[in-house]
């Protein structure tokens, strides 16, 4: 089994490696070109779509974290960085079992939702998947 420094060093050479994994920038570590890639790798990536950006021998990437991009050079009005937005339309409260006619009973709620989501994004809305 070895001794307690022995395991002590495997520890922490183990920790060691994975906070360079944990600490890498998703953003940058997938080689995306284009717009749509970028903004799929996870939703704190954004794209640079200024077309002068990263030009003059730089290896800037396109698609980096929001704030790597501003301090790149990229400007705000140059960033495409959505972000996914849920909202309700009608929210009529559920009917009472025993009153009102059949054309006007209400057992759903709410009954109309606007749903704007990022590229390949996913979103929980009471417990349902929607994709």
């Amino acid at each position: 089994m070895g001794t307690f420094f022995d395991r002590l060093w495997i520890f922490s050479g183990l920790l060691l490696a994975s906070s360079e994994v944990l600490g890498s920038n998703i953003c940058t570590s997938r080689g995306v070109s284009t717009c749509r890639q970028c903004l799929a790798v996870h939703p704190s990536c954004a794209w640079c779509f200024k077309e002068e950006f990263g030009q003059g021998g730089s290896s800037v990437s396109r698609c980096d974290l929001k704030q790597n991009l501003l301090d790149g050079g990229c400007t705000e009005e140059g960033l495409e960085f959505p972000f996914s937005t849920l909202s309700v339309q009608k929210d009529t409260p559920l009917s009472d079992k025993a009153s009102g006619a059949a054309d006007d009973v209400t057992q759903i709620r709410p009954q109309k939702l606007r749903l704007t989501l990022r590229p390949a994004a996913c979103y929980y809305c009471h417990g349902l998947l929607v994709l």
